[in-house]
């Protein structure tokens, strides 16, 4: 069986002679381990992305400019990248109308709802740095548990959920922590199953959520 081609989101930054791009190794290497191949976004159009690949991962980065879902910047810490932004935005409606699989890991959740027209609590306490338990709808349980305990990296999360979309799992204190399409191939998690992944990486002892990347391989 051919592995599926996962196109994995990518940041930017100016290096010494050119824009460079990059992402986490993990991702790709937790894509592997699922049985897919994890490819760097480096530019490109769109559309021709999406025919050419099977899946796509909405990567974890920076924030998503406020306007984006129509609000005004309310807080000072936010890190804004408003290019990352159109591209994803661009990358996301080609593969959704193409019908393939996208999977958003933390800026990724995030994104998946803002652009199916959502909006998001610009900043939350208690959430960068730490871990905590969530709880999970059934369709998600049945590839990590009910109530895994995760990591957690972000200091924004989904307030308005799109239409379409529903939470599929809450920290204990009523943060909504995954997000999955009622229709379509398109599951988000706020946490870092990238990390989560032994023997790769085990930054949870006793979680392992590469069963989140191989529903994206096998969605494809």
């Amino acid at each position: 069986m051919k592995s599926p081609i996962i196109l994995v989101s990518s940041s930017q930054t100016m290096g010494s002679l050119s824009m460079v791009r990059q992402q986490s190794a993990l991702y790709g290497a937790c894509l592997a381990a699922a049985g897919g191949c994890g490819v760097l976004f480096s530019g490109g159009d769109a559309r021709a992305l999406a025919a050419r690949c099977d899946g796509l991962l909405l990567a974890g980065g920076g924030d998503l400019h406020p306007a984006r879902y129509g609000q005004a910047v309310q807080s000072e810490q936010l890190s804004l990248d408003p290019v990352r932004d159109a591209e994803e935005q661009a990358l996301f409606q080609a593969f959704r109308s193409c019908g393939k699989p996208v999977l958003g890991i933390c800026r990724g959740v995030q994104a998946v709802n803002v652009f199916c027209g959502g909006t998001l609590r610009q900043h939350i306490e208690g959430h960068d740095g730490t871990r905590h338990r969530v709880r999970c709808i059934p369709r998600l349980a049945e590839y990590i548990g009910p109530a895994p305990l995760v990591n957690s990296y972000h200091h924004q999360a989904a307030d308005r959920i799109a239409p379409g979309l529903h939470a599929a799992a809450w920290a204990e204190d009523g943060t909504v922590e995954a997000l999955v399409h009622d229709a379509a191939p398109i599951l988000g998690v706020q946490w870092h199953p990238e990390r989560m992944a032994p023997p790769l990486c085990a930054d949870v002892p006793g979680e392992n959520h590469l069963a989140l990347f191989r529903w994206l391989c096998e969605h494809c």
